[in-house]
């Protein structure tokens, strides 16, 4: 067996608390960087001699913000107002120190000033009235206040690190379509998925293929053709490319087929150089941007690029789609990476054949049930699922006179889809 969960230490950090002119009331608080408010207005009362102001019970070491202060670091600092009932108002400042010892108070409190310094000053507990002790002010003795914070918070101790064990597998880059489709199938089928993702090789370190790259790139390559360097006149009524334009363009290509289907090829391909920026409207014409210019030119990145292209959401980077339909994009992007499809009349049918491996108490949300023909992938809308999407965009990376025939182009455009930034690529310089 190879997995085996590290063990760390949490980070700390030191709030200090002075108060200008009462040396007797200046604290240092060390504790976990990640702590709450809360943890630092309990201590520094404490050490007043006042009652830790609490707004819920403490019964015993509270183990939700032990995790919490373990994993998530995030520096803070309270309020004045969030200190109640004291004489003066301090002023709070923040910086990492090491961790303390292991079995030292999780959360503790020292005094920021010399026993001279304390002594001397005015209304310091030295010159405080003697009285009862339950009326009086407690005194700041360390020991006895930090041993008060042990019994409500415990010691130092180290933890096990198990992020990891929430992906499936931590060689998955998340999130990720694969990753998705890891997370929404059932146990079984997840071990058979992780076994075939390697069995097709398609975590194999990239390998560009300057003959794939161009060939995924022609049809986008022709439509930056047809702009020219002075772009087209904006159609009247959509304000893009004219309706004979794009249809010539789609004839142009080799991609013939009914009028319906012409037009619905050249809207697709309009739409698609749009979305992804390739095009933009200019007084009054439709011209190429710069990074269309960049994209041209086949580069070793080409396929890279086209596919963030295939996979980008309507929405941008924030992703709002249902479990349900980012898995099915997943499932087309593997029938075409791993070669089970041929043409993308095959990936309706796969889709359907593959989401009956969903685990449908995991995906809470679109449990429709859908199984939709897509009927020939035309009038995909926003709306549209993202699988339906999905084919229709890796359809315009089609070769030449073979208009959704997948190529061995479409295949690597998938693949790096599928499984973005590859473990292999990370690591490179």
């Amino acid at each position: 067996m190879t997995i085996q969960i590290p063990v760390r230490m949490p980070t700390f950090m030191r709030v200090e608390l002075t108060v200008d002119g009462h040396p007797e009331l200046d604290r240092a608080i060390d504790l976990p960087s990640g702590s709450p408010h809360d943890w630092i207005v309990e201590a520094y009362r404490l050490s007043l001699g006042l009652e830790p102001h609490e707004s819920s019970e403490h019964d015993g070491i509270d183990r939700c913000h032990h995790d919490e202060a373990y994993a998530y670091p995030r520096p803070s600092r309270p309020g004045i107002d969030e200190i109640p009932g004291l004489p003066h108002d301090p002023v709070v400042g923040i910086r990492a120190i090491e961790t303390p010892p292991v079995g030292t108070p999780w959360l503790s409190v020292t005094s920021l000033s010399s026993p001279s310094e304390v002594s001397g000053a005015v209304g310091s507990p030295a010159d405080a009235p003697a009285t009862g002790w339950l009326t009086g002010e407690a005194p700041f003795r360390e020991d006895d206040v930090n041993r008060e914070l042990l019994r409500r918070h415990g010691v130092v101790q180290p933890f096990f690190d198990d992020s990891d064990l929430w992906f499936v597998d931590p060689q998955l880059p998340s999130p990720s379509p694969i990753a998705t489709l890891a997370s929404a199938v059932t146990p079984a089928r997840r071990l058979a998925l992780l076994a075939h993702v390697d069995g097709a090789d398609l975590r194999r370190p990239a390998d560009p293929d300057h003959s794939d790259a161009e060939s995924a790139l022609a049809p986008l390559a022709r439509l930056l053709d047809l702009l020219g360097t002075v772009g087209m006149a904006q159609d009247a009524t959509t304000g893009w490319l004219p309706e004979a334009e794009s249809d010539r363009l789609v004839r142009s290509l080799g991609w013939g087929g009914t009028p319906d289907e012409v037009r619905s090829r050249g809207d697709a391909l309009v739409s698609f150089a749009r979305r992804a920026k390739l095009i933009r409207r200019f007084k009054g014409r439709v011209v190429a941007t710069a990074l269309a210019r960049a994209l041209r030119v086949a580069s070793p990145r080409t396929l890279r690029i086209l596919a963030s292209m295939i996979v980008a959401g309507e929405g941008g980077s924030l992703d709002l789609r249902s479990t349900r339909s980012r898995a099915e994009e997943a499932l087309v992007l593997l029938a075409i990476a791993d070669r089970t499809a041929t043409h993308v009349d095959d990936l309706p049918g796969l889709v359907v054949e593959g989401s009956r491996a969903f685990d449908e108490s995991d995906v809470r949300v679109d449990l429709d049930g859908r199984a939709s023909s897509w009927a020939g992938l035309r009038g995909v809308s926003d709306d549209d699922d993202g699988a339906a999407r999905t084919v229709e965009r890796i359809a315009l990376l089609s070769a030449t006179d073979a208009y959704g025939t997948i190529t061995s182009a479409m295949r690597e455009v998938a693949r790096h889809a599928l499984i973005p930034r590859l473990p292999e690529e990370r690591c490179a310089p």
